[in-house]
């Protein structure tokens, strides 16, 4: 019975994941400002959260993998201000196909940084990726500049969030639910620190029209999405948390297609099922047990 509720916990929180670019939609604002507001209603809920389980915060380990810590936050704010540009660049889909390209890039960049060898099933994986973003971008191409530029922006933001992944791997001693805190904060800082120096917060504004759909990124999105993401996987096998995360885009895809009546082309369907198909294989036949502290969301 535990494992059935965790089970649900963690398809519902795949369910917000894969949602948010409906809201996102719904926000005459620009990406950066929508970021900095997705912090800090994400820290303020994870915050009280924290404080309501009492659940100690390691400051001895925070000494020893505090830097990690404040690039992977950093990289978490630029990689949500460059998805948000891509869901309203391009649609749903082309954006989330494209953003799914960060299991691949973390492929790539822990070859570099780690030294992981390229086995054949990351070589082949990495290829069918490629040849689906190929593809990808051939029925986007046929669009329009903006539609190339929401891409463009999409693989940017896979690139952070796999700098993001990359950071995690390394980061053994604090916690999830802690991490996940001090990465919205100090995400939240950095995109404070940024908007102060070029003058955003001087010309931001919130409108009235859009307050619920803020609010539902930064609580039921942010704080409800990974309170549910972290209480769950903890009671899941490794394997199922890393399967089950392919709902994410697939949830993405299906709600633009059935709420935003989005296109859904044939080409798209190939190149996305060579990019999800790829990270799939590598998940089912490359890894070996996975470690729960290797997967992020």
């Amino acid at each position: 019975m535990k494992t059935f509720s965790a089970r649900m916990q963690y398809y519902f929180s795949m369910v917000l994941f894969g949602s948010i670019g409906l809201f996102v939609r719904r926000i005459p604002m620009a990406s950066l400002e929508i970021a900095f507001l997705r912090s800090l209603l994400g820290s303020v809920f994870l915050g009280a959260l924290l404080l309501l389980t009492r659940k100690p915060f390691p400051k001895k380990f925070l000494r020893e993998e505090g830097g990690k810590l404040l690039f992977s936050g950093a990289f978490l704010g630029i990689n949500w201000i460059f998805l948000f540009e891509a869901f309203q660049k391009t649609t749903i889909t082309s954006a989330t196909l494209a953003y799914y390209m960060a299991p691949v890039l973390f492929l790539l960049l822990s070859s570099v940084f780690y030294r992981v060898r390229f086995t054949r099933i990351r070589i082949v994986t990495i290829g069918l990726a490629f040849l689906g973003l190929y593809v990808l971008q051939g029925s986007v191409f046929t669009l329009g500049n903006a539609d190339r530029s929401g891409v463009f922006f999409g693989l940017s933001a896979a690139l952070f969030y796999a700098l993001v992944m990359l950071l995690g791997r390394s980061i053994h001693k604090v916690d999830g639910l802690h991490r996940t805190f001090l990465n919205l904060f100090i995400s939240l800082a950095v995109l404070s620190l940024y908007m102060g120096f070029t003058g955003a917060f001087q010309e931001m504004r919130i409108p009235m029209a859009s307050l619920p759909e803020i609010l539902l990124i930064g609580f039921l999105h942010t704080g409800i999405a990974y309170a549910l993401y972290f209480s769950s996987i903890s009671r899941l096998e490794a394997q199922e948390v890393a399967l089950a995360s392919y709902l994410d885009p697939l949830f993405a895809i299906l709600f633009s297609v059935m709420f935003l009546k989005e296109p859904l082309s044939w080409t798209m369907l190939v190149g996305g099922s060579l990019i999800l198909g790829s990270s799939l294989i590598y998940e089912i036949y490359g890894r070996n047990k996975p470690s729960k502290k290797e997967i992020e969301v």
